[in-house]
């Protein structure tokens, strides 16, 4: 289990926790046989032991089926990632002579990997290419410092600004705001 939490491998965890669960399984097996054997009137020890490897049985593999399906489902990062992340970011960034911050960190988990989104707030007026450098920066030193990330997708924004939504509108929704910007220029 330990090496399972160092990779976070869910696969891991899962062969643990069967591990665990034969272990114990078999030890109330072997009370209730032997319970049942040597008392008097205690048959009913078998059946009882029986609900009891059920019930562990079926608790383990509930918590491996709601790990498996919240990763399959793209839940998000963990508490853990996260602060990692954002210790990682705040140190690509003070290296840095700007004013910059990190806003959001996101992502999901693929397997053992970390698929991360970072926002970073960047000063008005901030070039291209200083974007591009400071994304260099990012990359490599999130990479190497946050254990599991694969990929990092970087997005700027201005200080002081919302950050532009991803979402495609239906044409009736903006038709008529592109025409009066159209206007404007």
């Amino acid at each position: 289990m330990k090496i399972a939490r160092e990779r976070k491998s869910s696969v891991l965890a899962s062969n643990a926790i069967h591990h665990r669960i034969d272990s114990l399984t078999s030890i109330v097996a072997l009370v209730a046989i032997g319970g049942a054997h040597f008392l008097q009137n205690a048959s009913y020890l078998d059946p009882v032991g029986g609900l009891i490897v059920s019930l562990m049985v079926i608790n383990a593999g509930w918590g491996n089926t709601r790990a498996a399906l919240m990763e399959l489902v793209d839940v998000g990062l963990d508490n853990e990632i996260k602060e990692s992340v954002q210790k990682a970011s705040d140190k690509a960034l003070a290296l840095r002579q700007e004013r910059l911050s990190i806003r959001a960190i996101g992502g999901s988990k693929s397997g053992q990997n970390y698929l991360v989104e970072l926002t970073v707030e960047v000063p008005v007026g901030t070039t291209i290419r200083a974007t591009r450098d400071l994304e260099e920066v990012l990359r490599g030193v999130v990479g190497t410092e946050a254990r599991g990330v694969k990929r990092i997708k970087v997005r700027f924004v201005e200080e002081g600004t919302e950050a532009s939504s991803e979402f495609v509108f239906k044409e009736e929704d903006v038709s008529g705001q592109v025409e009066e910007q159209c206007h404007k220029h």
